[in-house]
């Protein structure tokens, strides 16, 4: 079998696809050439075997599920996604989703950041969002999935979602733990690797809200919880240099990505200075 028949093309050019490298060819000619024995001949009937697997496996599963389709969006910036099952995602700020869907299930992996979902009803396929070790489970229903470096907080705008742990930090639907059932203006918040039974809590949904109309409010908010929030943002990090400036309350309405707005509200409302750096503004007093 030799990468220029006729009839091994295909597949080459399939299992390129499915693992996304197309080296394979280059890599499978480069081991002929160091290499022309029996052993490597046999080697490359098992990568042919290999391939028939994996395209047997995406034509009888879709390629949708072999290789999810990838959204993510840069610093500052929010993208609509409409599903192809009509459901809508609202990815905020530096986020990542994968989306796997098949006859029978609806799957979203939220690799980073955070993400709004208006599901479309289907009860024959639950739509599932997997963040950390934690899975959330709904039919038709509008929640919000926020992940940060160290924890996952899930709030339901509207309808009813479940929310499963896995195991050792990985999820596996053969393995999952109830561990939430949240309705309407809930919201529980876990650590990301290691969730645990919680009890909800009250939904931020101003914070929701403000974020999908790209603002920014702060209620008698701790100025290093604002700044941290800020940053999400900006490519412009804010930091603060004072010692106990931190705690400095601050309230307003912001709009993402306006730096200087942000800096000039500071200035004049805690009395604040600023050294700007190319990118970099420090808070001093």
């Amino acid at each position: 079998m030799s990468i220029g028949d006729p009839a091994s093309q295909k597949a080459w050019d399939a299992l390129a696809t499915v693992q996304g490298h197309t080296q394979v060819r280059q890599w499978l000619a480069e081991s002929d050439a160091r290499a022309g024995s029996r052993r490597t001949n046999w080697r490359r009937w098992a990568v042919a075997a290999s391939v028939a697997l994996a395209v047997g496996i995406a034509a009888t599963y879709g390629y949708s599920w072999f290789v999810p389709r990838s959204y993510e969006t840069a610093i500052g910036e929010q993208r609509d996604i409409v599903l192809k099952d009509g459901s809508l995602v609202t990815l905020n700020t530096d986020t990542a989703i994968a989306v796997r869907y098949t006859d029978n299930r609806r799957h979203i992996e939220l690799r980073r950041g955070e993400a709004l979902f208006a599901v479309k009803q289907d009860r024959t396929r639950p739509f599932e969002v997997s963040a950390g070790a934690t899975l959330t489970r709904a039919i038709g229903t509008e929640f919000n999935i926020d992940m940060r470096q160290d924890k996952v907080t899930v709030s339901v705008i509207d309808g009813a979602v479940r929310v499963s742990a896995g195991q050792n930090g990985r999820v596996s639907t053969a393995d999952l733990t109830p561990i939430a059932t949240l309705g309407k203006g809930q919201a529980v918040e876990f650590p990301a690797q290691l969730p645990s039974l919680q009890v909800a809590r009250a939904a931020d949904l101003d914070r929701i809200d403000a974020w999908r109309t790209r603002r920014l409010e702060f209620s008698d908010t701790p100025l290093a919880s604002a700044v941290e929030e800020f940053n999400r943002y900006s490519t412009t990090r804010v930091t603060i240099g004072t010692p106990g400036l931190e705690s400095v309350r601050v309230s307003g309405v912001f709009r993402i990505g306006d730096t200087e707005g942000f800096l000039y509200s500071l200035r004049e409302a805690l009395g604040v200075r600023t050294h700007e750096g190319t990118d970099e503004v420090v808070l001093m007093r």
